[in-house]
C-alpha cells in the first residue's frame, strides 16, 4: 500500500480531458504520406492538375504541376523527356491523349502504395478543441511516390514495331497441351487471393475513377473537417460490467491481418494470424514442419491462447517426438510416403529410418559422430548433411550437437509425458534394430555361399581319400584312415579360400 501511494504521489493527475469517438468519416479517412519529401515541403500548397482513385484496392494517383519557370528547371532535359513521351506510335489511337500537354515536362505523377499497418482499430486522427478530444478511426495509411511511366513509352514503341515485323512472317503450327487444374481447398484459395501476384493483378484490372481534387483551404474541405467532431455529446458514463481481461481485450483489439503483409509472404507460408485461425492440430503440424525443433514454451507463446496445455500436449505427440525436453517434428511429416529426396532420389522410407536413428542417438548422447552415423545408415553425403543440418550444429573435435539445450524444466513439469516418450523411443530402438539388419543377411548369405562351396569341396575329395586308403597297404587301422581323410579334405578348402 505504501508503494502504491508513493507512485500516485509521484504521478499526480494534472488534467482530465473528455474523449469522444466520431465515426462519420471512419470509412473514408486516410493519411497521405510522402516518404521522398520533407515534412515541411509537402504538396498542400502544390497545384494538383488531376486526381484518380481505385476504391477496391485503395490506390490514389495525383498529377502535380511543375514550375517550368524555376531557375532549377532544366529546359533542355524537360523538352527531351516530353518529346520521347509524346512521340506517336503505330498502335496509338488517333484520339489518345498526350502524356504532357506542352513541349516541356510540366508535371509529375504520384501513385500510392498502401503502408502497413492500415488497421483502423489501432490508429485514429484526433482533433482537440474547447478542452475536448474527438477521435476518428483511420481507414488506412497511403504512401505516395513518383512514378515514371513515361520513360517506358519509347521501349514499348520499339517492341510494338518489332512485333509487327515478326507477325508478318507466318508462324509454324505449335502443339497445344491441355492441363486440367485440380480443385483447391478453400483455405488455399484464400491464401492465393492474398498473394502478391493476385493483389497486383486485381489492382491492374481495376479501372481508375477520375475525381475532383479539393485544396485543403477550400470551403468543401473545411466542411468535411467539421465531420470529425462527434455530433452529439452524451456526458452520461456507462458502467462497465466486464472483467479486467475483457476490458483490456476491448481496449486493445487484436491487430487485423494486413493484406499487403500477407502478399509479401511466399505462397506456401502463412502469417501468425493465419496460423492461429487454423485448428489446433493444423497449427502444431504447420509450426513443427517449418521450425523443425521447438521448446514447449515457444509453442505456447506462438499458438493462440484459447487452448490449454493438456490439449496442446495431446495433439503435439501426434506430430512431434520429445528429445531431451525439446520437441522435434516427426520424420513422416518431412518425408511423406511415396516421395524421394531432392539430391539422389532416396526413398522416403529410408530417409525416415535414417533420421529416426539419428534422433535415437541424440537421446543417448550429447554429441554424435558423422562417421559412425554414416556407417550405420549408409546414405549419400548430401542426404545425411540435410538431416543433420536441420537438427544440430557441428562442434570442432566433438561432433554434432543439437541446436537446443536440454529442457529439464519440461520433463520436471510433465513427467508422465516424458516417461511415455521414453517408452516410445524404446519401441523405436527395437524396430530400428530389426529393420536396419535387413542388409546384414546379404553379407551372411555370401559367407554361407562360401561355406557351402567349401562344404561341397570337402565332400568331393572324400573319394580321393577312399582311393588313397585302398592304395595304401601300410595299415588297416581306422584311425589312420581317418587321419588321411582329414588331410586330403583340408587341401581343397585352401584352394577355395584363395579363389
Amino acid at each position: 500500500m505504501a508503494e502504491s501511494n508513493n507512485t500516485e504521489d509521484a504521478n499526480p493527475v494534472v488534467k482530465e480531458i473528455p474523449v469522444f469517438l466520431s465515426k462519420r468519416l471512419a470509412e473514408n479517412l486516410f493519411i497521405f504520406k510522402y516518404p521522398l519529401r520533407a515534412a515541411k515541403d509537402g504538396y498542400d500548397s502544390a497545384t494538383i492538375l488531376k486526381s484518380a482513385i481505385k476504391p477496391e484496392n485503395q490506390d490514389v494517383q495525383l498529377e502535380v504541376e511543375l514550375n517550368t519557370f524555376s531557375i532549377n528547371y532544366d529546359h533542355f532535359k524537360g523538352e527531351q523527356i516530353a518529346n520521347n513521351a509524346n512521340m506517336p506510335s503505330r498502335h496509338d489511337k488517333e484520339d489518345e491523349e498526350r502524356f504532357f500537354d506542352g513541349d516541356l515536362m510540366d508535371k509529375i505523377v504520384l501513385q500510392s502504395t498502401r503502408s502497413k499497418p492500415p488497421s483502423r482499430n489501432n490508429f485514429a486522427i484526433g482533433v482537440y478543441q474547447d478542452g475536448e478530444l474527438h477521435l476518428t478511426p483511420l481507414a488506412g495509411v497511403i504512401e505516395l511516390r513518383p512514378v515514371f511511366n513515361y520513360f517506358d513509352k519509347p521501349d514499348k514503341r520499339s517492341k510494338d514495331d518489332n512485333k509487327d515485323e515478326t507477325e508478318e512472317e507466318e508462324e509454324a503450327a505449335k502443339q497445344v497441351s491441355v492441363i486440367f487444374a485440380r480443385q483447391k481447398p478453400e483455405h488455399l484459395k484464400k491464401l492465393q487471393e492474398q498473394s502478391f501476384k493476385s493483389q497486383t493483378t486485381k489492382s491492374y484490372e481495376e479501372a481508375w475513377i477520375h475525381t475532383k481534387y479539393m485544396p485543403p483551404t477550400s470551403s468543401k474541405a473545411e466542411l468535411t473537417k467539421m465531420e470529425m467532431f462527434c455530433p452529439s455529446v452524451d456526458h452520461a458514463m456507462n458502467t462497465l460490467n466486464m472483467s479486467k481481461e475483457e476490458f483490456l481485450k476491448a481496449l486493445l483489439p487484436s491487430m487485423a491481418q494486413d493484406p499487403t503483409v500477407a502478399a509479401k509472404l511466399p505462397e506456401n507460408m502463412l502469417s501468425i494470424n493465419d496460423i492461429r485461425c487454423l485448428p489446433l492440430i493444423d497449427q502444431l503440424r504447420y509450426l513443427m514442419k517449418y521450425a523443425k525443433v521447438m521448446s514447449f514454451a515457444e509453442l505456447r507463446n506462438t499458438l493462440s491462447m484459447d487452448h490449454d496445455s493438456g490439449a496442446v500436449l495431446k495433439y503435439l505427440q501426434q506430430v512431434a517426438v520429445l528429445v531431451k525436453g525439446n520437441w522435434i517434428v516427426n520424420s513422416e511429416l518431412l518425408y511423406p510416403k511415396d516421395t524421394t529426396s531432392h539430391e539422389h532420389g532416396i526413398p522416403a522410407e529410408l530417409m525416415c529410418r535414417a533420421r529416426d536413428f539419428i534422433l535415437l542417438k541424440f537421446t543417448e548422447n550429447e554429441y554424435i559422430l558423422r562417421k559412425v552415423i554414416s556407417s550405420e545408415v549408409k546414405l549419400p553425403s548430401e542426404e545425411l548433411t540435410e538431416i543433420l543440418s536441420h537438427l544440430a550444429k557441428h562442434q570442432a573435435k566433438k561432433g554434432w550437437q543439437l541446436f537446443r539445450t536440454p529442457d529439464i524444466e519440461f520433463c520436471r513439469r510433465f513427467p508422465d509425458i516424458a516417461e511415455r516418450q521414453k517408452l516410445l523411443w524404446e519401441a523405436k530402438r527395437k524396430h530400428l534394430q530389426e529393420t536396419m539388419q535387413v542388409h546384414a543377411p546379404q553379407r551372411q548369405r555370401r559367407k554361407s555361399n562360401r561355406d557351402s562351396v567349401c562344404s561341397e569341396n570337402e565332400e568331393k575329395p572324400t573319394g580321393r581319400g577312399k582311393k588313397s586308403l585302398r592304395d595304401s597297404s601300410i595299415s588297416d587301422n581306422d584311425s589312420a584312415s581317418e587321419t588321411i581323410k582329414i588331410k586330403k579334405a583340408n587341401r581343397p578348402r585352401k584352394v577355395s579360400e584363395t579363389t
